[in-house]
Order: C-alpha cells, then structure tokens, then sequence
C-alpha cells in the first residue's frame, strides 16, 4: 500500500513538469485564432505568442499591442480576453450576456470575459464580476 501511495504522490508532484511551454509565431496560431485576431483588433500586432501543453491540455497564449491579452482553446476559440484599456469586443460576447448589460449596465464596459463549458465571467470596469451559467443566467455577482 505504501509503494502505491508513493507512487501516486510522485505522479501528482510529476505531471507539473510534463508541462511545455515555448513561444510560437503568429502564423502557429490556429486559423480560427488568427480571424478572431484580425476581426476585433485589426490594426493590433501580435507581440507574443505561447503555446502551453499540460497532459491533455494545449492552449495559445497572445498578447497584442495595445495590452490586449487573449487566450485560445486548440481547435482555436477564444477562451479569455483582457483588455486593459479598452472594451471586450461585442463578437467575443455571447448576445445574452449583451442583452443582459444593456439592461442592467448600459453604462458599463467589459474589460475582460473569461469561459470554460460551464460557466462565463465578466470583469466590468469599475472591477464588478459577474458569473453566468452555461444557460446564461447570472449566478453570482462579486463588487471589488
């Protein structure tokens, strides 16, 4: 039992360092990736491009100028987006979510949207987050 156990704790401390990460150029990115890019900031540069490999996971990590930071799932979706400056394009958010801000926050931008298949996050900003389920419902409302 106690080798078994061992053998679990080394696996667990080990699959960190299974993790890659290297820089790409633009041109690596996925072609969805690169239209989204060209879509919602089409007089940004690509500044830095990662990809990161985890186990099964691979994703994109793309900082453009104007300190936009993106992320990308494989098949090349945009997953999150933080826009220091400047507002989330409309494209990047689901027209629920954009029904729901005109009514309740017309006043207020998205500067950063962030999902996975369950659940969306929205950062405004006056730094309020709202959380909305896979249905999108708000669940969970959070002022700094």
């Amino acid at each position: 039992m106690k080798k078994v156990l061992t053998a679990l704790l080394s696996l667990v401390f080990a699959l960190p360092l299974l993790a890659e990460e290297y820089p790409i150029r633009a041109e690596q990115l996925p072609a969805k990736s690169q239209k989204i890019i060209a879509q919602c900031w089409p007089d940004a540069t690509v500044e830095k491009a990662v990809v990161e490999k985890r186990a099964s996971l691979v994703q994109f990590n793309v900082e453009l100028s104007g300190g936009v930071k993106m992320q990308f799932s494989k098949s090349g979706s945009c997953t999150e987006c933080i826009c220091k400056k400047k507002t989330v394009p409309d494209v990047l958010v689901p027209s629920k979510i954009r029904s729901f801000m005109k009514r309740h926050f017309p006043e207020r931008q998205i500067r950063e949207i962030e999902h996975d298949s369950k659940l969306y996050t929205i950062i405004l900003d006056n730094r309020w987050e709202l959380t909305f389920d896979s249905v999108f419902r708000l669940i969970d409302f959070d002022k700094p």
